[in-house]
């Protein structure tokens, strides 16, 4: 029993010493590619490019929610041992992912490309490559979407490593694109929302080989439960709301502040968002951390 407790406390050690390496480097990484982005873009690009993004970002409030019942359901059923539902609850999380990312592929295409050409306000030069970055930016969050069930598996089965390494390649690959921007391209815009929707696809395909390799659970089979979907939708009920109101309160008044100022004040406020990101994440991390293994 000794020997047990001595291997989950320097597990615990380890995991949270990586996850300390992790945060301040994406931190440091994330603020200095702010800055770059900026740069590259210029004033009237980056404030475009974060309003569009905050058009797609509104409708992904409920992948933020299930996120955490994925994490909850796999977690608990690991603790048990049950690897058969184990690998219902991963395959359950897939298919809802995927319907979600249907579903916001379906409202961006019609609610939100009215909303990017009728209601927002882009100068008529860059309406064409307003449109290019929404599409990417939609790409880009169903991809995101699709490997929430995939990072969660990683978390419950405490791979923090590995889920530090990829978070760092992450971070590392969007400053590489901005620098890739700076001197490669004419329409800096356009090819930035590419490159970074090809960022997401690269880190997502690192989570889904590691996972495949790695875990049993995470060969998907197409499964269709009502009972199991209807607890995790049940245990999502419960931060909805407030994740909804967080969506629309950053996003919203994102769109908000274009409507009626123009891009050059959405790029003052990507940066603040960016800064508060980092302070965000950073607080949220340090309570993760602190109360993940407390018993």
């Amino acid at each position: 029993m000794s020997d047990k407790v001595n291997r989950q406390r320097n597990l615990v050690i380890k995991n949270t010493l990586v996850l300390y390496v992790r945060m301040f480097i994406t931190m440091g990484v994330s603020l200095y590619t702010s800055r770059l982005v900026l740069n590259a873009l210029g004033v009237v690009d980056f404030g475009i490019y974060n309003v569009v993004g905050g058009v797609v970002g509104m409708f992904g409030f409920l992948n933020v929610a299930m996120a955490s019942s994925t994490q909850r359901f796999l977690n608990y059923e690991l603790g048990k041992g049950n690897i058969s539902q184990l690998n219902k609850v991963f395959n359950a999380s897939v298919t809802i992912h995927i319907i979600i990312a249907i579903f916001i592929l379906l409202l961006a295409e019609t609610i939100g490309l009215w909303f990017l050409n009728n209601r927002l306000e882009i100068p008529d030069d860059k309406i064409n490559a307003a449109n290019w970055v929404f599409q990417f930016s939609v790409l880009s969050s169903m991809i995101s979407l699709i490997q929430v069930p995939l990072l969660a598996t990683i978390i419950a089965y405490e791979r923090m490593k590995v889920y530090a390494y990829i978070s760092i390649v992450e971070v590392f690959l969007k400053l590489g694109v901005v620098i890739v921007i700076k001197y490669c391209f004419e329409d800096k815009l356009i090819a930035y929302g590419a490159l970074t929707m090809g960022a997401s696809l690269v880190i997502a395909l690192l989570y889904r080989l590691y996972c495949v390799r790695k875990f049993s659970n995470c060969h998907y089979i197409r499964y269709w439960s009502p009972k199991l979907f209807k607890e995790l939708f049940s245990y999502t009920s419960w931060s909805l709301i407030g994740n909804l109101a967080w969506t629309f309160n950053s996003q919203g008044m994102n769109i908000l502040i274009n409507m009626f100022f123009g891009p050059v004040f959405n790029a003052a406020r990507g940066i603040a968002s960016s800064v508060e990101a980092v302070i965000r994440n950073t607080n949220w991390f340090i309570f993760q951390t602190s109360s993940m293994y407390s018993s």
